[in-house]
């Protein structure tokens, strides 16, 4: 009962806020009276404790001593009457005196389980004015006596700290109670309380006057509450106004349903319950009737196979909340057939639907047009679209096109009705020029039909097929059959050339090589035969003119070397833009001023080559350019851009990769290159210049730098006249070019190194070591490359520098320096050749070779790379030590 009844007085104080202020009050008052009262306690206590040890102090300063004496004159009486005067102190209960551990006097005693604290003081006497220690004083004082005071004062502490604590909780309660309590007690009532016809009438606190300029919490409570009355009053004045607008939309909303076919309908998951509009029983064909089975209804006018569906459909809908969305011929139960689009919607609360919502439209109409329109789209572009050739329509009059098939517009793009569409496929011409080029169509007798070829203006060639048709709306128009042939024709034209030059590059390859080996003597014999000052001067002449010839059929020979992709020249990343620029002023001073130069030079991009031979590139295509102009003048264009060869940009040659390629091209409007030469421009001695006025070489050699740089040259007509030659080169990514090189010396170095020089051809070898000595070298000959191994494995150190032939029997230049190197990997080696395929920069400086030289070699090249070398490994050496 005791339980139940505190459970009862519990609830209340949860759900009174002045129980609970009351509650907290009381809480707070016991805690401030404990702490108070335990302060107070506390310091009571430190007061007694004091005062024993005050006692304490006071036993030190006037007994101390006096009692020292005593006990120095063995004054036994004397002594104990100081320790009862000092017994009969409150709180000391025992004495006593000590002498090395002996009691020698005492007072008192000392009660088990009493507390007490201890004090001991030394006792010392002076004699003869010397200090003695005489023995320890310990002084015993009770706590019992400082507990019971302690204790007689709790009570009266503890009254007075709880009436105190007491009162003051009880006024801050009455406090509340007046200011707060009572009127939230008010505010609750009319919250409870308050009925819509009163929300016109403010709320006001009873007793309470409100300050305006300085409201207080109670007051902004009072305030706020007001405006929330307010805006539901005004909630309610707005629905009701709602409420008058939804009845009128929903009498034009049932009109708008009748006069668009449509009908909704919504039902209710709790009660089963299904509502139609007016429309929805029209759609079905029966008269308006709440309290028909609409399900039933509805599903009846469905076919077996539809209502399946149906069902299927609105079930998911209803479990899952899944809307639908379907098309169905339905048979309304006046016998009408009519095509309607059933929808619905779930309405969810939370994740349970509470209710379908849908409609129903009359699609009757749109579908038999879709219907119809469908099928003659579908079988028209069926047909047009499975056609990988490019088809148009276009007007028989303005050759205006009409339609484009899939192809055609993949092709040109889309937006292109209502232009020629001959001006896709031919190249530059007017209007006037198709309609009196193109082959009539017969419309007058029958459809007839046309054949004919063209080049369009980017250069595509087309097969075109032409004839005339009945269009959709009974006039007959122009149809076109359009099949691109450009690929295929420059594949195979690609093909066949890239063939051709293959096999002419070996051919001119190998007849190099054995050319190099015989110049080598010649110019090397004739070199040295012009430096003995004794000869005659007409003989000293004749030689010169050796010489002369000499060094054409060495400039002749690396041509050939070029065009076989075997040129000597360093490629490294090079600028185009300067060099082009700097390579028109030369031009511009070697052409006839009757031809214009006009330049367009856009790129600022870097290709890997060499710019000597980029020289040699522009030159021989300008003069070639300037002999087809000289004699009736004209204009040489140079264009140097960037271009984005295949992914959807210019047409990829046969020989390159998709991608980003530097291209420069030439065009003259001289009288062009005739079609049966054609094919042969780029083949060695082919000219048809008049004998004398060239060798034949100029494009070859050209075809020959391209090709060796990784491009690809081509050769087309110009448009209206002449001949463009269009040059591709693959960019490189953005850097700095190299600096040029500074001119070498003229004055030829000389040495007195000892030179090892190995040749399988014994007057080259002959000819090098003789030039090698005459300045100031010492040199070794070896015809046989197995016994120059043989040489250099007896002495290596008695050898400053190799000179080697690349192709020998028995070893090859390459695997016999390897040897060397093995032997003595500080060596420098330099290798020579004629003509090889294998032998690159890159690929001696992986054996180790410090240089690379083609042949024939003349004296000053050959005496400025052995310095070069052999400066730079004394500098090596240096460097190491």
């Amino acid at each position: 009962m005791l339980l139940k009844h505190s459970g009862t007085v519990f609830r209340s104080l949860k759900g009174s806020l002045a129980a609970k202020q009351l509650f907290y009050i009381l809480i707070f008052s016991s805690l401030i009276t404990f702490i108070g009262t335990s302060f107070n306690l506390y310091l009571e206590y430190r007061k007694d404790f004091t005062g024993v040890d005050e006692q304490l102090n006071q036993i030190k300063r006037g007994h101390l001593e006096s009692l020292s004496g005593s006990v120095w004159q063995l004054d036994d009486l004397q002594v104990k009457s100081h320790l009862n005067d000092m017994l009969n102190m409150q709180d000391l209960i025992y004495l006593e005196i000590r002498e090395k551990g002996e009691v020698m006097y005492s007072a008192g005693q000392l009660t088990p389980g009493e507390q007490w604290v201890k004090r001991g003081f030394d006792m010392f006497f002076t004699h003869g004015g010397e200090e003695m220690h005489i023995g320890v004083l310990d002084v015993y004082a009770s706590l019992d006596g400082v507990y019971r005071r302690l204790f007689e004062r709790l009570f009266v502490i503890l009254v007075t700290q709880a009436l105190k604590t007491f009162l003051v909780s009880m006024f801050i309660l009455a406090v509340l109670y007046r200011l707060v309590t009572r009127h939230i007690t008010a505010i609750s009532r009319y919250a409870t309380e308050m009925k819509p016809q009163e929300m016109g009438e403010p709320f006001q606190l009873a007793n309470r006057k409100i300050d305006p300029e300085h409201p207080d919490e109670l007051d902004e409570l009072v305030a706020a509450l007001n405006q929330m009355r307010q805006r539901l009053f005004h909630d309610i004045e707005r629905r009701q106004a709602i409420e008058n607008e939804l009845a009128r939309n929903r009498a034009l909303l049932d009109d708008t349903q009748k006069l668009t076919h449509i009908g909704g309908w919504e039902y209710s998951v709790a009660d089963g319950r299904v509502l139609w509009t007016k429309q929805l029983y029209e759609l079905h064909g029966v008269d308006v009737d709440p309290d028909v089975d609409h399900f039933a209804l509805s599903l009846s006018c469905y076919s077996e196979a539809d209502r399946v569906v149906i069902d299927h459909a609105f079930q998911e809908c209803l479990t899952q909340g899944r809307a639908y969305a379907l098309d169905f011929e339905i048979t309304s139960c006046r016998g009408e057939k009519k095509w309607v689009r059933t929808t619905g919607r779930a309405v969810l609360e939370g994740d349970k639907v509470v209710r379908v919502l849908g409609n129903m439209m009359e699609i009757t109409e749109s579908v038999k047009a879709e219907e119809a329109r469908r099928r003659s789209h579908q079988t028209l572009m069926t047909v047009l679209d499975s056609m990988n050739a490019m088809i148009c329509v276009s007007d028989l009059d303005t050759f205006g096109v009409l339609f484009m098939n899939k192809a055609m517009i993949e092709r040109f793009g889309e937006g292109m009705t209502g232009q020629e569409y001959y001006t896709f496929f031919m190249s530059g011409r007017e209007k006037r020029g198709p309609l009196s080029s193109l082959p009539p169509l017969d419309t007058s007798s029958g459809p007839g039909a046309v054949y004919w070829e063209s080049r369009s203006r980017d250069g595509r060639c087309y097969i075109h097929y032409e004839r005339t048709i009945q269009w959709v709306y009974g006039h007959p128009v122009r149809f076109h059959h359009a099949t691109d042939v450009t690929q295929l024709k420059r594949l195979e034209g690609e093909l066949r050339q890239s063939h051709k030059m293959e096999a002419l590059g070996s051919l001119a390859g190998g007849i190099a090589h054995d050319f190099n080996n015989i110049l080598s003597s010649v110019l090397g014999y004739t070199e040295l035969a012009l430096d003995e000052s004794h000869l005659e001067p007409r003989l000293e002449g004749y030689l010169k003119e050796v010489n002369i010839a000499g060094l054409r059929a060495v400039g002749l020979v690396r041509q050939i070397l070029t065009f076989a992709r075997q040129g000597d020249g360093e490629m490294t990343p090079i600028l185009m833009k300067p060099l082009v620029t700097d390579a028109l002023k030369l031009v511009r001073s070697s052409i006839p001023t009757t031809i214009d130069i006009h330049q367009d030079i856009e790129s600022e991009s870097l290709v890997l080559g060499d710019a000597a031979q980029l020289h040699q590139i522009l030159m021989s295509l300008c003069a070639n350019a300037a002999y087809a102009m000289e004699e009736e003048g004209g204009r040489l264009y140079v264009r140097l851009f960037d271009t984005v060869l295949g992914y959807g940009g210019t047409p990829v040659p046969a020989a390159l990769p998709p991608g980003n390629y530097l291209t420069l091209r030439v065009a003259d409007t001289g009288f062009g290159i005739p079609p049966e030469v054609m094919p042969s421009i780029f083949e060695p001695f082919f000219t048809t210049k008049e004998p004398g006025e060239g060798a034949g070489m100029g494009l070859a050699m050209v075809h020959g730098i391209v090709k060796q740089w990784g491009g690809e040259i081509r050769a087309e007509h110009n448009i209206p006249q002449g001949a463009v030659f269009i040059i591709y080169l693959p960019i490189l990514e953005k850097g700095e070019p190299p600096s040029d090189v500074s001119p070498e010396e003229e004055v030829l170095p000389r040495g007195r190194e000892r030179i090892l020089v190995v040749d399988d051809e014994a007057s080259i070898a002959k000819v090098f070591g003789q030039i090698l000595e005459r300045f100031g070298y010492k040199s070794v000959i070896r015809t046989s490359s197995v016994e120059a191994l043989e040489s250099f494995r007896s002495g290596p150190e008695h050898f400053d520098l190799v000179i080697t032939d690349m192709s020998m029997p028995a070893m090859t230049g390459d695997i016999l320096a390897a040897e060397i190197l093995r032997i003595r990997p500080d060596m420098p080696v330099i290798l020579c050749t004629g003509y090889s395929r294998k032998m690159t920069e890159k690929t001696i400086g992986e054996i180790g070779v410090k240089a690379f030289l083609y042949k024939p070699i003349v004296k000053k090249e050959l005496l400025q790379i052995v310095r070069k070398v052999l400066d730079e490994a004394r500098d090596q050496r240096e460097h190491k030590a």
